[in-house]
């Protein structure tokens, strides 16, 4: 029987590191869970502050490892490397830590580690933009259908966090040099991919998923930090093998999902919260999919957007 790794050596290396970061955010939970329980204490300042502590650190590195996988699975990453990466972890062992994971090239020979961190940045950056743009064309589908309240300003938001994150990725890409094939491997997403990736996230996320989905991306915040990034890397450079602009990764998310599919009896799909179900969503009530009317958004949305209903930020 071959091994889950199998066929890894194959994968680009910065695949692999993404196997790699599920891995170690495995060994930290549990780490976390048998090494750092804490101690209880008469002395302390309210004894269940200290549990309570312990319960939210689980959680949250819980929630960093399934948004590693979220991506994972948006690569099509096989399930059972995946699977590896997340039960080795959970035994203890950090990646590299077993023969098969050691001897797997996390770099391509003579690469400098600042390209590799800055490929693997350009990949994050891609993702978010994908992830995004989906999240934002089945936020306003719902608007248009009743299912969620307008959120203007969020909407706004988020196309400039969008942006932001363009302006990174692509800044980047000139900044290392990136060639055909990383560009290709990194955005080269052709429609019946981008159609599985609008299955697996938004397609699939009940309309409480979805808020908070939205409202993550929608954060000012995230538009601070990756403009502060691509400052920091200070270069004029350009180079044609930029990502797709965040207008043609929206009209890409807005066809995938107007593509989207689900048989009656399919299972919860990959990749999100506890209480996904595919009827939940709108895609499960037999209302069709209809893109924005106006793509070129901000500012002109189109009619038919929730005016008349409250906005928040």
């Amino acid at each position: 029987m071959s091994h889950p790794l199998s066929g890894a050596e194959d994968l680009p290396s910065w695949q692999l590191r993404l196997l790699e970061r599920i891995q170690n955010s495995s060994y930290e939970h549990y780490r976390t869970l048998f090494h750092g329980y804490p101690q209880y204490s008469t002395a302390a300042n309210g004894p269940n502050i200290q549990l309570e502590n312990w319960r939210t650190n689980l959680r949250a590195l819980e929630a960093e490892r399934s948004e590693i996988e979220l991506h994972a699975h948006g690569l099509d990453l096989p399930q059972r490397m995946i699977d590896y990466a997340t039960e080795t972890g959970a035994r203890g062992a950090r990646w590299g830590d077993t023969p098969e994971s050691a001897l797997l090239p996390m770099s391509p020979p003579g690469a400098s580690p600042t390209r590799v961190h800055l490929l693997d940045q350009i990949a994050d950056d891609v993702w978010r933009l994908e992830h995004s743009a989906l999240v934002r064309a089945e936020y306003l589908h719902r608007v248009h259908t009743g299912g969620l309240a307008d959120n203007e300003p969020g909407e706004r938001q988020l196309h400039d966090n969008m942006a932001a994150l363009w302006r990174r990725a692509a800044g980047t890409a000139a900044l290392i040099d990136l060639d055909h094939g990383e560009a290709h491997q990194l955005w080269g997403r052709g429609p019946d991919s981008w159609q599985q990736l609008a299955e697996l996230t938004a397609a699939s996320y009940t309309d409480t998923e979805l808020q908070q989905r939205f409202a993550e991306m929608s954060w000012k915040g995230v538009e601070a930090e990756v403009s502060r990034g691509f400052d920091n890397l200070a270069t004029s450079a350009s180079t044609n093998l930029g990502p797709p602009t965040p207008w043609e990764v929206a009209e890409r998310a807005e066809q995938a999902l107007a593509a989207a599919s689900f048989a009656d009896e399919s299972a919860p799909r990959l990749g999100h919260g506890i209480g996904t179900a595919v009827e939940a969503t709108s895609t499960g009530l037999g209302t069709d999919w209809e893109p924005d009317p106006d793509p070129q958004h901000p500012p002109g949305r189109g009619p038919g957007v929730g005016v008349d209903q409250g906005v928040g930020s």
